[in-house]
């Protein structure tokens, strides 16, 4: 995250330059292993574990995530922006799936290889997805955006409790959606036979869970032992990191992140949302109560699509209104 890093770093530079002193202890936590996903000695581990053994508690911890967004739908939000405040983020988990099979020469094949067993298998897991559930934060992201709709989609976004059943059936049907209500399944690796003639003996797969907060990895596996017609599958977990809890959106930290957007913009969005990916601040949990994800950039739909890709960038200035932010948040949070 080097525009974050980056942000950060001038913004304590430039306030020390003011001759700007904290009333309350600033920590600039950087791991040298960020967002390696289930580390046992990762960065933020080991940062966390050495402040907790100095007796040090957080007020709160803020990393990378939601962004400035600006949104027009004509006739419903016209020229807004959205801004997400990451208040939780999903679970990881990779799961290796194994059928095991008489094997054998291609020339005398059985009705269904172990290749063959294996796609029930993927069949059954994409066929049978978690149930899907409307946590507090989806409907107050409904709630704030739909504050600032015109009606009648204000009406419908603000009454979600008598139209919960048909929203949830709507956002599952929509992948950039579903994964806001529900934990994903996503089948990404497949492996069979070395050779082109020769039967698989071992035939697997890899699927990559994100799991919602309440579920857990142990509940993951219940699932697919639970969904899978296949009995005689074995199932290996390869990597894996909990879901994080939910911080407040009443805390002081939210409100500063909240008021400081609003000083910006008066006619900002602000609403909690859900991680989709992984950082590292969930890794302070144990010693800290108020944790956010939140990246202060403006960035264009077509931008955000670049992320992880070909040419990922953000336009310079938006850097400055970045060092902006810190300045300003380092200020508000760390005074008495």
């Amino acid at each position: 995250m080097k525009n974050h890093l980056i942000a950060v770093m001038d913004a304590v530079e430039t306030l020390l330059e003011e001759g700007f002193q904290p009333e309350r202890d600033v920590y600039l936590l950087f791991g040298q292993d960020e967002e390696v996903v289930a580390s046992e000695d990762g960065g933020a581990k080991n940062i966390m574990r050495t402040l907790k053994e100095r007796g040090i508690h957080l007020d709160s911890v803020l990393d990378e995530g939601g962004a400035i967004i600006p949104i027009n739908v004509k006739g419903i939000l016209n020229n807004k922006e959205l801004v997400g405040i990451g208040i939780a983020e999903k679970g990881y988990t990779d799961f290796e799936i194994t059928v095991n099979a008489k094997g054998g020469h291609s020339s005398q094949p059985p009705v269904h290889s172990g290749l063959g067993e294996l796609a029930k298998v993927i069949t059954d897991l994409e066929g049978n997805q978690f149930k899907a559930e409307l946590l507090p934060f989806v409907k107050e992201l409904f709630s704030n955006v739909g504050r600032n709709c015109t009606y009648p989609a204000r009406l419908v976004m603000c009454n979600l409790n008598l139209l919960q059943p048909l929203l949830k059936f709507g956002m599952t049907k929509i992948p950039f959606a579903a994964c806001l209500v529900r934990t994903t399944t996503a089948v990404t690796m497949a492996q069979g036979s070395p050779a082109a003639n020769v039967l698989p003996q071992k035939s697997s797969i890899t699927v990559n869970f994100r799991q919602m907060p309440g579920t857990t990895v142990e509940d993951v596996e219940k699932h697919i032992r639970k969904v899978c017609r296949n009995k005689d599958i074995e199932v290996k977990v390869l990597k894996a990191k909990e879901a994080s809890k939910f911080s407040p959106t009443d805390s002081r930290a939210f409100k500063i992140i909240e008021e400081i957007v609003m000083q910006d913009n008066k006619d900002a969005i602000v609403a909690p949302y859900l991680v989709m990916g992984g950082t590292d601040a969930c890794y302070y949990e144990p010693i800290c109560d108020n944790i956010y994800r939140y990246a202060p950039y403006r960035v264009s739909i077509s931008l955000l699509r670049c992320t992880h890709g070909t040419n990922e960038r953000i336009p310079v200035d938006t850097v400055a209104s970045g060092v902006a932010f810190f300045k300003r948040y380092i200020r508000r949070a760390s005074a008495e």
